[in-house]
């Protein structure tokens, strides 16, 4: 029997199930949803708050997450709500030191990080959710949850996820007793003298994106170790008079009086502050009183920062005392039923502008899983790589973000001069420095697990390229018309990641090398069935082996309607179905309807309908440089289109053929491009490595079907 900590009084008692619930509707929670919901899963995502908050606590989408957003077919609409970010101006005292460009990267189409607020990506969020059919049920909140375990006659176990979940009859769910300090994980104390409506909701899955003082973590005791900062940091958003035009760009001042302040601009014209107030012992961070923290003592404080400089400030829309935890919790999955994943499973310091990001990517990486299991595509042990892969993650993150935070409040001499050399030198060496920037998380790897696995045949491949990578980008060349009521011409270019679409889509890459062109003469390549005893294949096989097993993968791994899988879920976990889950799975069971922005580009399902796609990829590496003149470069792509007729006329993601030229996506990949027997890369649905093989042939045909069954059931 649940029980409530509340002295307060339950009314209007029921139960209701639903394959997933979603507790907590911030961006994390959002992303969880949409995915799912796109993976015909359907979802009830709860909220405690009445209204989407407007405050922005994080305000910056890095190339990974927009990459993410892009593969599940939502980014066009950030890109319009977002700019991209500004340059650094860097102050020591009154005086400019230097602006600094804003970190590019060559590594990724989305080369910037997008300046965007918490509120507007949520917003966005929302309303991509609302276009998919699913409502946000705003002021319920959890009470508590756990997993439930019976024992069936036959011997074996059923689990299930009974979350108690309550509404506030009068007002809403926020208790006069709730810290106020921005940052805190601790528990928040009951209100008594509230009356509630109280459902019991049962579920095969809980996910927990309840933020870092998640009502989950708390319920389900599990621990969130780590520690917090004495930093003193206050956050002010508001309108400022001042001599330092800090609407110019993101401005860094290293004060005179030994304490740093960053100030962004924001789009409505405010200016979003983080001020360095220095330490206070754990009883002070204590006694702090939030209602004594106002606008004239910010001025006071920011005042001596600028000094001499003018400073005051004319509004505030936002003023709040920030505590730095860096946690993590102990675990991410609680019996294979509860997932944490955002705030609610790691928190750190704003530096870097992580935190929000690290969340949608649980999410992702989180979702297609779930979504595989629940349509009886794999096993449930599938479910434990979201932690081994995740906890990592949070992990590098909370160092990176810690040393970030360290660097930039530091005020020592050292580190202070330190910081005045860096700054004068930078504007003048980034712009030549090709780094792995982990500021745009495009360079998080997961290491060899179940579904990470190393084929002997390239066991020993270089590190960049090999398994639990994220798939690089690049241009190819569409060699025919796509058949998918697209107008994508003869050469037209188009990016490798607008192929990799989804969610939930495994993306087989078959790197051809030039094995599928003519060789130039016979003393260029060898016909010998094996390259370096690998064994090769040619247009005709290799159109045969994708077409076999294509159709293979699809007959035995292939996404349920939403109605099945409600069905599923009603034969498992007792209780009545909500109308609402009812609605959304007869009204958009049948919705296929594709959406692209780019001719060449796959275009991106509504719902889920296939698992599988394949993409051959060519290289003309071997023949002449087909960037002298118009003619050669017309004579390399019909060359080309002769040689792999078959595969050209193939559909989009059914083995099409495209032209790598000159090898630069084989170079990125790691696979030999002039006379090499080729590879196939399996791409898992969140655009991670998950298995490579050496050659195309029908033995590496075979090696990626043993692969795919081990992981899938």
């Amino acid at each position: 029997m649940l029980t409530s900590t509340t002295p307060s009084q339950d009314t209007s008692f029921k139960n209701v199930n639903v394959p997933v619930l979603i507790s907590g509707a911030g961006p994390t929670g959002l992303f969880a949803a949409i995915l799912l919901t796109k993976l015909n899963i359907p979802v009830r995502l709860i909220e405690r708050h009445l209204e989407v908050s407007p405050l922005s606590k994080a305000l910056v989408i890095h190339s990974r997450t927009m990459e993410l957003f892009a593969q599940a077919g939502i980014v066009d609409r950030f890109l319009e709500l977002g700019s991209h970010l500004s340059d650094f101006h860097v102050y020591f005292g009154p005086k400019l030191m230097s602006v600094i460009p804003a970190l590019d990267t060559k590594e990724s189409h989305y080369n910037y990080g997008l300046f965007l607020e918490q509120s507007r990506t949520t917003w966005g969020l929302t309303e991509e959710l609302k276009e998919l059919g699913v409502h946000i049920d705003r002021g319920w909140e959890l009470m508590d949850t756990k997993v439930v375990e019976e024992n069936n006659a036959d011997g074996t176990t059923t689990s299930y996820v009974e979350t108690k979940i309550r509404r506030a009859l009068v007002g809403d769910n926020i208790r006069a007793t709730e810290s106020r300090i921005l940052g805190s994980v601790e528990e928040d104390p009951e209100e008594a003298n509230k009356r509630y409506e109280v459902e019991v909701v049962r579920s095969e899955y809980l996910i927990a994106t309840d933020g870092g003082k998640s009502a989950v973590r708390h319920k389900l005791n599990i621990a969130f170790p780590g520690r917090t900062l004495d930093n003193n940091l206050i956050i002010f958003d508001g309108h400022v008079d001042s001599d330092v035009p800090f609407d110019a760009g993101i401005t860094v001042i290293n004060g005179t009086n030994n304490r740093s302040m960053v100030a962004f601009p924001l789009p409505n014209g405010e200016i979003r502050f983080l001020l360095d107030n220095g330490f206070l012992t754990p009883e002070e961070h204590a006694a702090l009183k939030p209602e004594e923290l106002t606008m004239d003592v910010f001025e006071r404080l920011a005042g001596a920062t600028v000094a001499p400089a003018k400073f005051k400030c004319l509004d505030q829309s936002w003023l709040t005392y920030y505590r730095v935890n860096e946690r993590q919790a102990e675990t991410f999955c609680y019996k294979q039923r509860v997932f944490l994943a955002g705030d609610a499973s790691h928190v750190h310091s704003p530096a870097g502008g992580q935190g929000m990001n690290t969340g949608l990517q649980d999410s992702f990486n989180l979702t297609w899983k779930i979504a595989l299991v629940l349509h009886g595509m794999a096993p449930k042990t599938l479910l434990d790589s979201y932690e081994a892969e995740r906890k990592p993650v949070a992990d590098g993150i909370i160092k990176l973000s810690a040393k970030l935070l360290d660097m930039g409040l530091a005020q020592d001499f050292v580190r202070r001069t330190f910081k005045r050399i860096a700054a004068s030198i930078a504007p003048y060496i980034l712009p030549y420095i090709n780094t792995n920037n982990p500021i745009n998380m495009l360079f998080i790897r997961y290491h060899d697990n179940a579904i990470n696995q190393r084929s002997k045949s390239q066991a020993h491949v270089d590190e960049d390229y090999q398994v639990g990578q994220r798939a690089r980008d690049g241009n190819l060349r569409v060699i025919r018309k796509q058949d998918m009521g697209l107008a994508a011409q003869e050469g037209e270019t188009v990016r490798l990641h607008q192929l990799l679409v989804g969610p939930g889509i495994f993306h087989i890459l078959v790197f051809t090398s030039d094995l599928l062109l003519p060789a130039p003469s016979k003393n260029e390549r060898s016909t010998s069935p094996t390259i370096k005893g690998v064994e090769t294949t040619d247009a005709g096989g290799l159109a045969k082996s994708i077409e076999e097993h294509l159709s293979a993968w699809r007959s035995k791994w292939s996404y349920k309607s939403r109605t099945q899988i409600v069905e599923s879920t009603a034969s498992t976990v007792p209780g009545p179905t909500t109308p609402e889950m009812s609605t959304m799975s007869s009204t958009l069971s049948n919705d296929t309807s594709c959406t692209s922005s780019s001719l060449g580009a796959i275009p991106h399902p509504i719902r889920a309908d296939k698992a599988f796609m394949v993409h051959t990829i060519v290289t003309n590496c071997s023949l002449p440089s087909s960037s002298s003149s118009p003619k050669s470069n017309s004579e390399s792509m019909l060359s080309t289109v002769a040689s792999t007729d078959r595969l050209a006329d193939n559909k989009a993601g059914e083995g099409k053929v495209y032209l790598d030229h000159q090898g630069c996506i084989h170079q990125k990949y790691g696979v030999v491009g002039k006379h090499g027997p080729g590879a196939i890369v399996v791409v898992r649905p969140d655009s991670y490595i998950g298995y490579r093989v050496l050659g195309a042939g029908p033995s590496a045909w075979d090696e990626v079907d043993r692969y795919l069954e081990t992981i899938l059931a």
